[in-house]
């Protein structure tokens, strides 16, 4: 199966930390939530000190409008290309039906904080739609961390469920190696440019620390046999790029 989505965000795709439904079971009905991305340069004089005027305006704007909107900064760390954009803004929402309802109110009225974006930053805006692959334990959402991207294409003779399956197992054999990390599919939805592949695969971790020992079992202790065989005719995926994120604001 090849799909040609659009432009890619971060060079491989954004991230989101929304809670999703649990789906232990690899043929268990997939569910997808939005989120929107987007990687931003800062203008010419700007700074952290007026991003962080920035964010702390627009949370106030979201406890009062958007309840159930979570979103993160992401800074890159190996990268193959970050050099148009300094941070990466992402935001999510359980449903469709919170984004919808969360747009109306910001078009209705963003209390002067959509001219705070205008003025600090220069972005990218895309959407894709999210489905979750493995949750921490509990549903709970990390405040910061360690996360990659990749971009993965689905053999011809899979689907996207099969897919899923096989990030599972490889998931689940890594965790009784004792790692800990999640991870999504992402499917570019909207405002993206000519891109071909399937979905990216995101994966994050809690720290660096975990990240490391998901190095050592992966290439000291199986972890790749594992993965040969769990996507063997079904996808294949590019190497990661990887950034440290962290929460701004949660749903309440």
């Amino acid at each position: 199966m090849k799909t040609i989505f659009g432009s890619v965000v971060l060079s491989t795709g954004i991230f989101s930390l929304i809670a999703m439904p649990v789906q232990a079971d690899h043929h268990m009905e997939m569910q997808f939530a939005p989120s929107e991305m987007m990687t931003c340069a800062y203008k010419e004089g700007k700074d952290r000190d007026d991003l962080k005027k920035l964010t702390n305006a627009f949370t106030k704007w979201v406890k009062q409008n958007d309840a159930g909107y979570t979103y993160y900064l992401l800074t890159p760390n190996w990268h193959e290309d970050a050099s148009g954009w300094d941070f990466a803004w992402i935001g999510s929402w359980t449903s469709g039906a919170d984004m919808g309802k969360g747009y109306d109110a910001w078009m209705d009225d963003d209390d002067d904080v959509g001219s705070m974006f205008q003025d600090v930053m220069d972005c990218n805006y895309s959407l894709s739609s999210v489905t979750s692959i493995t949750v921490p334990d509990g549903g709970a959402l990390w405040e910061k961390g360690v996360v990659w991207f990749s971009r993965c294409e689905i053999d011809e003779d899979a689907g996207l469920g099969a897919a899923i399956g096989a990030h599972r197992a490889m998931s689940s054999a890594m965790a009784e190696m004792g790692q800990t990390s999640v991870s999504w599919a992402f499917l570019p939805a909207l405002g993206f440019g000519d891109v071909e592949f399937d979905y990216y695969h995101v994966q994050a971790w809690p720290s660096y620390s975990q990240l490391g020992m998901g190095f050592d079992n992966y290439f000291n202790k199986g972890g790749w046999k594992v993965q040969s065989e769990a996507q063997e005719d079904t996808m294949s995926c590019a190497s990661p790029n990887l950034y440290t994120f962290r929460m701004v604001h949660g749903a309440s």
